[in-house]
């Protein structure tokens, strides 16, 4: 029991980073035109599930869209995404990656997309400095406490900054506590 349950930890492991190992092969101006692309189905994908989200982004300060995995097994799950962060004042791109992780009760894989929405500019210093970390919260419906704007089905998770998460494919059964950080692309920006 003890070697199968340590095979499918190896299996998660090599999984979870076999996707940096190709990304590696290409050239940095080519992971930015991939993220690019990305990037703008995610938000297809986002302003149809929900219709809020166009709204939100249109009004924030800036928003970044991260396409993620994750691999859940027993007391332990890894999730890890790449993304783009764009200041919707000045125009500005920074290429972002995402690394969660979740200890408790933990099963399954999954894809899915994620939508922040930084509502001004100290959670965009915030943001971009690496310096965002978050767990877990939720609410069905949330304002962002300064215009009045409301953004349904948003879920807040730092002060300034909300996410929508649309789910691609996969099941994972989670009961688990998680943390999560963001930061820059040494090698894109």
């Amino acid at each position: 029991m003890k070697k199968r349950f340590y095979q499918l930890i190896l299996f998660a492991l090599v999984l979870a980073t076999a996707g940096t190992v190709f990304a590696a092969k290409k050239s940095p101006e080519e992971i930015r035109a991939k993220l690019d692309e990305m990037s703008g189905q995610v938000l297809e994908r986002m302003y149809e599930k929900y219709p809020s989200a166009e709204k939100a982004v249109e009004n924030s300060y800036a928003y970044c869209t991260i396409s993620a995995s994750g691999i859940k097994w027993g007391f332990w799950g890894d999730d890890h995404g790449r993304g783009v962060v764009v200041n919707s004042q000045t125009g500005k791109r920074i290429y972002v990656k995402m690394k969660e992780v979740s200890l408790g009760v933990n099963f399954g894989a999954k894809e899915y997309d994620l939508l922040f929405v930084i509502v001004n500019k100290e959670a965009w210093d915030r943001f971009i400095s690496g310096n965002i970390k978050f767990g877990s919260e939720a609410s069905a419906q949330a304002s962002d406490g300064v215009s009045g704007d409301t953004f349904a089905d948003a879920k807040i998770i730092a002060k300034g900054v909300w996410v929508y998460q649309l789910d691609k494919k996969g099941l994972a059964v989670e009961l688990s506590f998680k943390g999560a950080r963001i930061s820059p692309y040494r090698t894109l920006n």
